[in-house]
């Protein structure tokens, strides 16, 4: 019975500890993010991208006419350009309008 015990004992250990490092991994891995500019009209993205927030743009207002924000699942690399997949140009995460 006692060697029954300290298996029950060691499983659990086990387990915690594997939460613990699953928890960590899962935390410590987030998308990266890409700005993608838009063009003059303010209406549609242009394969400008950057990771860093675009310095043309500045701030945050109604409309984002000047560069949107996407998570690295949301685009995709074509022909050597990273690009927003087309079903995810209205799902941006972020966006910086033109200074008006």
């Amino acid at each position: 019975m006692k060697k029954y015990a300290l298996i029950l004992v060691a499983v659990v250990l086990v387990m915690s500890t594997s939460a613990f490092v699953v928890a960590n991994q899962s935390s410590s891995q987030q998308q990266a993010t890409y700005w993608f500019l838009m063009d003059e009209s303010g209406e549609n993205l242009t394969n400008i991208s950057s990771q860093s927030q675009p310095s043309s743009c500045t701030e945050r207002l109604d409309e984002p006419d000047c560069a949107r924000q996407y998570l690295e699942s949301q685009t995709e690399i074509v022909g050597g350009i990273r690009q927003v997949k087309s079903a995810e140009v209205d799902n941006f995460i972020d966006y910086l309008s033109k200074d008006e």
